[in-house]
């Protein structure tokens, strides 16, 4: 007599669970403040570029000394008071000017001279030439005054000669820019640079550490690891692989996918699936010098309510584009312990056992 068959049991459930983002203990804030370090001295120089500089022009007439308008110079709350003086030589010529600095009682506060010249010419060597316009006519003069207020600048032009150091008719302008908070533009900008690789060196020991990291890369269309996984943070799947185009196409290949079908799944030890996704990831293109090939980057966040020893396997399609599209390696990188600098969208892992 037939024995009454028993019931056929129901497969084990291989629909995903519902996404969840990631809680406040696997996302790691703090430093996203390091990011203003780099910042401070670009606001610095933004700041000392935005204030408005003092300018006049200065003309020099004969032997007699010309005074300036007076202009405000205090010590400024950022930088410190800078005077640029620039005299408008003609070609070929020298000159020595004399500065004295007046308070607003009109003492005299600073005396110094400044020598300058411009030459003009053409140059030859070895059957090539050009033309040369150098100068050395400019003057930079930060200090930072015991009394604000307006100060004027008295010039008298000492010396005006040509090359050949005969004097010329002493005719001469000189412009004149009063900036009460100047700044070392480039410091500032290499300070920045380096804030940000010490910025950049932060994150990667905060974000870029964890518990363990496990790679494989396989000849294959599929790719599995087992280790302990679980506790405080995040697991992070990577899938990288690489497609490419066989020796023998075929006759009438095909266009290749811009999507392919990934299979992870993930196992506890005693074999029982814990997760299984079959997801759509984008299948980019690159070509060099005629070479052509196709790329899968894609993670996963999982979280896992307590250590346990899991399996996770991660394969691809293979071949594509009726074979005109062939699956060169895939790897799989499984990060244990990972925290995020923003919430991400995590796929919890139903109890193993």
């Amino acid at each position: 007599m037939a024995m009454p068959s028993s019931p056929r049991q129901p497969p084990p459930a291989t629909v995903s669970p519902a996404r969840d983002i990631s809680r406040g203990a696997e996302v790691v804030r703090w430093p996203q403040l390091a990011l203003l370090l780099p910042l401070a001295p670009l606001l610095v120089l933004l700041a000392a570029v935005s204030v408005p500089r003092q300018r006049q022009l200065v003309v020099l007439e004969g032997e007699q000394p010309a005074s300036s308008r007076p202009f405000r110079l205090h010590d400024g709350w950022l930088g410190s008071p800078e005077i640029r003086l620039r005299a408008e030589l003609p070609p070929n010529t020298a000159m020595a000017l004399a500065v004295d600095l007046l308070d607003p009682a009109g003492q005299t506060v600073l005396q110094f001279d400044q020598e300058g010249w411009r030459e003009q010419g053409i140059w030859q060597e070895d059957g090539e030439s050009g033309r040369y316009d150098e100068s050395d006519a400019e003057l930079r003069l930060q200090l930072r005054p015991r009394q604000g207020g307006d100060h004027t600048l008295r010039l008298a032009l000492e010396e005006f000669t040509d090359a050949a150091g005969r004097p010329l008719p002493a005719s001469l302008r000189v412009a004149l820019v009063v900036d009460n908070h100047s700044v070392d533009g480039g410091l500032l900008l290499i300070t920045a640079a380096v804030t940000a690789v010490l910025v950049r060196l932060l994150w990667v020991a905060v974000y870029g550490d964890c518990r363990q990291r496990r790679r494989l890369r396989v000849d294959d269309d599929g790719a599995a690891l087992r280790l302990e996984l679980g506790g405080a943070g995040l697991v992070r799947v990577q899938v990288l692989a690489r497609y490419e185009e066989p020796d023998l196409p075929p006759v009438r290949p095909q266009p290749a996918p811009r999507q392919v079908e990934l299979e992870l799944a993930v196992s506890d030890a005693w074999g029982a699936v814990l997760l299984r996704e079959r997801l759509e990831v984008p299948l980019r293109h690159y070509s060099n010098d005629g070479d052509h090939w196709w790329v899968v980057n894609t993670s996963r966040y999982l979280r896992l309510s307590e250590p346990a020893s899991l399996r996770l396997r991660a394969s691809l399609p293979d071949p594509l584009a009726g074979g005109a599209v062939e699956l060169e390696w895939i790897q799989l990188l499984v990060e244990d312990g990972v925290v995020t600098a923003w919430p991400v969208a995590v796929t919890p892992l139903r109890s193993p056992g």
